[in-house]
């Protein structure tokens, strides 16, 4: 019995590292807009004349020589599209070549106007369960109404605000939130009315919410800087308990602040009475980290001395940060031990946007480009973090406030050439 298990580790040890010469992949074919099942989709191992077919359920199985691989997908009420595949199970979503009326066609993806009214001009919007909220005005904040509208843009209810809107904060518990100039207000629709319920002055709000980045197996996840934010902590809050089980330091450039701003630069500043460094000699010896946090630097250190990067999600069941000073992904077990370190590189690729995208229904993460003014969509998969798929909003120039939910990109739009408002917009990735 125990060399049957030894043997059957050695195979599992075996065919992870490739050791055979022939690979399994299985998965389903769906449709990206419906999610049913494509049959009789062609599938083909780029480069070669091997491959399969989707049976009645949309499911296939090819067998390949290794990993990874790329499968062409064709199917001839669907655009053919490539597939980067690096694991065993592979779920391919396919894109419709019939575009419903109502849309503007780009590149074959449909985009959609749901813009609650032409004669509003659109500054925020946020999801709200199955809908959308929308902020908007006509001549100025002053006159903002908040719209409710569904998937499709249909107006649900509006209200007319009496006080100038900011726009929405969404918190980690998922409540989301209208800010004003002074105060914070719950948004909560009873599916009759929209309600704006517990004001708080929105300085404190923020000063509690913003450091909260997830809520993890009954605990509050925390991010806080420290060092000029050349340090990134994150904590677990629980009943009574707070415990830091990461940080992430720039060690580069904490070498480099220690070098530029030494002693020397220091006793200049109080040679030159610059206030708040009159001390003595001692005390900014003693004090030189307490001195660099705060000193003032020019533009150029500013740039060179950017805080760590380190955005932190709870995707499906797993706790991940996304390290760009190291430039891995950490994921994290129940017990919040770092288990995994993913190397990561497409936020080297020129043109990077620095920002990640979770679409918050199917869970997918999605990272921009920004070319020439147009916005490149990069989906990644969620286990090598390597790009899977591109779709490109052409001929749209500088969309802002880009959210994915569903599979669809939602993102506001104003035509200059057309002269028209900022509306909002959906389009299918």
């Amino acid at each position: 019995m125990k060399n049957a298990s030894l043997f059957l580790v050695l195979f599992a040890l075996l065919a992870a590292s490739g050791a055979f010469s022939q690979v399994k992949i299985f998965g389903i074919v769906t449709d990206s807009i419906t999610q049913k099942p494509i049959p009789d989709v062609n599938l083909v191992i780029k480069g070669t004349t091997e491959g399969t077919t989707t049976n009645q359920d949309g499911q296939f199985s090819v067998v390949v020589k290794k990993l990874p691989v790329i499968l062409v997908a064709s199917e001839i009420r669907y655009h053919t599209t490539e597939f980067l595949i690096e694991r065993h199970q592979a779920n391919i979503r396919l894109s419709p070549k019939i575009q419903m009326l109502g849309g503007v066609t780009i590149q074959g993806k449909k985009i959609q106007c749901i813009h609650p009214d032409e004669g509003v001009y659109a500054f925020d919007f946020e999801f709200y369960d199955d809908f959308i909220l929308v902020l908007t005005y006509k001549k100025s904040k002053k006159e903002s109404t908040l719209y409710l509208l569904d998937d499709d843009g249909t107006t649900i209810r509006k209200m007319q605000l009496k006080t100038e809107p900011e726009g929405f904060y969404r918190d980690q518990l998922g409540y989301v939130h209208l800010l004003t100039a002074d105060s914070a207000y719950q948004i909560y629709y009873d599916y009759n009315e929209i309600h704006l319920l517990y004001p708080t002055e929105k300085i404190s709000f923020l000063a509690m919410m913003y450091p909260i980045k997830a809520r993890f197996h009954n605990k509050l996840i925390l991010n806080t800087p420290s060092y000029r934010g050349l340090n990134s902590h994150f904590f677990a809050v629980g009943d009574n308990s707070r415990n830091e089980f990461y940080v992430i330091s720039d060690s580069t450039k904490k070498s480099y602040l220690s070098r530029e701003y030494d002693l020397k630069y220091f006793l200049q500043l109080r040679k030159m009475e610059v206030e708040g460094f009159q001390v003595s000699v001692k005390t900014l010896r003693d004090n030189l980290d307490f001195y660099r946090q705060y000193v003032g630097v020019d533009w150029l250190d500013s740039k060179i001395l950017a805080p760590v990067f380190a955005p932190l999600y709870k995707i499906r069941d797993s706790l991940l940060i996304f390290d760009f000073t190291h430039s891995e992904v950490v994921s994290f077990n129940d017990q919040l031990e770092a288990v995994i370190k993913t190397p990561i590189s497409f936020h080297k690729e020129k043109k990077w946007e620095k920002e990640l995208i979770v679409d918050e229904t199917w869970q997918d993460i999605y990272t921009c480009y920004l070319d020439d003014g147009i916005t490149r969509i990069v989906r990644l998969d969620r286990e090598t973090f390597k790009p899977v798929s591109t779709t490109e909003v052409d001929g749209m120039i500088f969309i802002n406030k880009l959210k994915i939910r569903n599979g669809h990109a939602y993102f506001l739009y104003k035509d200059y050439c057309r002269d028209t408002k900022r509306m909002i917009y959906k389009m299918v990735l």
